[in-house]
């Protein structure tokens, strides 16, 4: 018989009790991310954000006076930003990454018009527009300028690349490689994690929830994951940490050890929460080999495998 929604509630007021009691491990601060201080024209909070293989913050901020245009902004954790574009007759984007030459990459998540992507050059001219396809849930670039795109259920009703899980782009946005759907590698029906490490791609998709990397055009299945459900997932190759959950989950993190033969789990749970002990809620992460990046509002926060854990 299923489950009441009385049931279903007790049961997660339970499972989160039990999360409360684990040992927590706090975010560092990294900086803010601000705009021009001395140009009122721009919102105070940015309008996305995104962190590039150099572990730079990205930040957009739309105008006050002018729909179509916006500031792009790049941090270190000082206390300006180190560089800065305004950018007139861009899309509204949901992602933002660097590009090779300092070009900067937009992207929206929906795609109703044929072109969902934008290359912009460090002056200010669109050089490039393309599709990258629809329901993308997660976008990340590499050094050397591919990049990575993980789609989310709602891909699987469309067609293109979008409808493998997992696609890697070219800088001038054309497809360059697609996850192979194959009986030999697990589905992607949701792309819930995505990690780069240099030009290295990992993720744990749902619904199998295996662990595979992608080297070149090759991927590799390191077996199924000790933890499902994880929308975040840091790693050095050898060993990790599985980030979020579902409901009473959410900031649940999983430590893992990547064996020759399986993926098991290595050390204690713990808690992901905020410098002062307060929860993470409602954040962007982003996750960068085994570094995590969480932006709340204009607040930015790191840590990374060597902390998490610690008490």
């Amino acid at each position: 018989m299923p489950k009441t929604r009385h049931e279903h509630d007790q049961e997660s007021l339970r499972r989160r009790l039990e999360v409360l009691r684990l040992g927590v491990s706090p975010l560092r601060r990294a900086g803010y991310l601000i705009p021009d201080r001395t140009d009122p024209q721009w919102e105070r909070t940015p309008e996305t954000v995104g962190v590039g293989p150099d572990n730079r913050a990205f930040a957009v901020w739309a105008s006050r006076e002018q729909p179509h245009r916006r500031l792009i902004t790049v941090h270190d954790g000082s206390r300006q930003p180190v560089r800065s574009v305004s950018l007139d007759g861009c899309i509204q984007p949901w992602f933002v990454q660097p590009l090779p030459g300092d070009s900067i990459l937009l992207v929206r998540s929906r795609n109703g018009a044929g072109t969902n992507a934008e290359v912009w050059t460090p002056d200010g001219r669109r050089v490039h527009q393309g599709d990258l396809g629809d329901a993308i849930g997660h976008v990340l670039t590499t050094p050397a300028g591919a990049i990575w795109v993980g789609y989310f259920d709602e891909a699987m009703s469309g067609n293109g690349p979008q409808t493998h899980g997992l696609a890697r782009f070219t800088a001038d946005l054309e497809p360059d490689w697609l996850y192979p759907q194959r009986p030999a590698m697990p589905e992607i029906f949701d792309c819930y994690a995505l990690n780069l490490a240099a030009e290295t791609a990992w993720t744990c998709a749902y619904t199998q929830f295996h662990l595979v990397s992608v080297t070149g055009d090759t991927p590799t299945d390191h077996g199924s994951a000790p933890y499902r459900s994880a929308y975040a997932l840091l790693t050095d190759g050898t060993s990790g940490a599985f980030v979020s959950g579902h409901g009473p989950e959410y900031d649940l993190v999983t430590p893992f050890q990547i064996d020759a033969a399986a993926v098991t789990p290595a050390g204690e749970p713990t808690r992901l929460v905020l410098p002062d002990g307060m929860e993470v809620r409602r954040a962007r992460t982003f996750c960068r080999g085994p570094e995590l990046h969480v932006i709340l509002g204009t607040s930015w926060y790191r840590t990374d495998l060597g902390l998490l854990g610690q008490r």
